[in-house]
């Protein structure tokens, strides 16, 4: 199998569970996407205008939380020789033992801290794969990629471009599929277990691991220290 292949492969499963970190924080914490700020600045906007200052502060910490993972992971980045792909996953075993015992009487915004600071330390270590950026915990720009790379496979005349066009559209529709394929299976193990239902993402957690733990083995092997593109 090609290192593309391997690495397509290893972005999808990260996409899964991106879904999975995203949907069940919506399905169990009263409709809060624990993954991305922008539903957060806006309520955090919301709130100050409205005097409502707990929530406030509830939400910029959200919101520091979210820039403290980016900055650390920037830092290891470039000053670490660990191997931060397997840094997020053991990260993600962590945060996901802690979601699982945070009650369900605990403000929402803080009982997502622990996804927040996960889910944008996965963002800024597995940023796409096959020459393409693509968020692992989101999917808006994975939309707009899919939609104009396919369109413009109809467009365009070149049979060479036209290839390429359609290799883009399939791998941000495939992480697109991927994400919600992890959403749905997050919706439907929470419809069954509830709160303990994210205890069951440490299967894709470890299967991902196990896999990374292969390619770097026996088919490629991946540098410890990752420069940010």
């Amino acid at each position: 199998m090609k290192k593309d292949h391997q690495d397509a492969i290893l972005h999808f499963l990260m996409a899964m569970i991106g879904g999975f970190l995203g949907g069940y924080a919506i399905f169990a914490r009263m409709n809060i996407f624990g993954s991305a700020q922008t539903a957060n600045l806006i309520e955090l906007i919301k709130n100050i205008f409205g005097a409502n200052y707990v929530e406030s502060l509830m939400r910029i910490g959200a919101l520091l939380i979210y820039i403290l993972a980016i900055m650390i992971a920037t830092v290891l980045t470039y000053k670490s020789q660990w191997n931060l792909k397997h840094l997020v996953l053991y990260l993600e075993m962590i945060c996901i033992v802690i979601l699982g015992f945070i009650p369900e009487d605990i403000p929402p915004i803080i009982a997502l801290y622990p996804c927040f600071f996960v889910t944008a330390f996965q963002w800024c270590i597995f940023k796409g794969a096959m020459g393409y950026t693509s968020s692992t915990i989101f999917s808006t720009n994975n939309i707009k990629q899919t939609v104009v790379s396919l369109t413009e496979y109809f467009l365009i005349q070149d049979t060479t471009i036209k290839q390429e066009k359609l290799k883009k559209g399939c791998f941000f529709g495939g992480t697109l599929l991927c994400f919600h394929c992890g959403v749905a299976l997050s919706y439907l193990l929470w419809s069954i277990f509830s709160l303990a239902a994210i205890w069951f993402l440490m299967i894709p957690v470890s299967i991902n691991l196990g896999y990374l733990i292969y390619i770097e083995k026996y088919a490629y092997p991946i540098p410890h220290i990752e420069k940010m593109i």
